[in-house]
């Protein structure tokens, strides 16, 4: 899927791997391959991409021409960045539930992995603002 107009490539090896990992039609998929290799305009833009630009040039498939390379393309890309997700989370949670704070309950432990791999900021100007003050007895 790298680079899809090499010359010893096997469509229908390729179609059948792709099928058990996304559950696509084989006849689709292999169509749209041989589609994709024959088109003279996405070969010269892949010969023209510069190396680590591979995604972009999977974002050049159109939908309606190649839907099933493109949809298979997007997530094969988002499996990387869940994995980057999942050992992100690891080494937070190394670092929270370390010697000092290995008492940590898990619910404790679920909200501190929150925190640290969320990327919304809170705005405690508001949340300040919104709250009340507690008045004495």
């Amino acid at each position: 899927m790298c680079f899809p107009f090499a010359k010893n490539i096997d469509v229908g090896d390729i179609a059948a791997k792709v099928k058990t990992l996304f559950d696509m039609e084989i006849s689709a998929l292999e169509d749209e391959i041989l589609t994709l290799q024959n088109d003279i305009e996405m070969k010269a833009r892949s010969t023209f991409a510069q190396p680590g630009e591979h995604v972009k040039f999977w974002k050049l498939l159109v939908e309606e021409k190649y839907p099933n390379l493109r949809r298979c393309a997007l997530n094969l890309t988002a499996l990387f960045g869940s994995t980057y997700l999942c050992e992100s989370a690891f080494s937070h949670m190394k670092i929270i539930k370390s010697k000092y704070s290995s008492v940590m309950t898990n619910d404790h432990l679920v909200a501190c992995l929150r925190l640290a791999t969320s990327t919304s900021t809170p705005d405690c100007e508001k949340l300040a603002a919104s709250s009340q003050c507690q008045v004495s007895h």
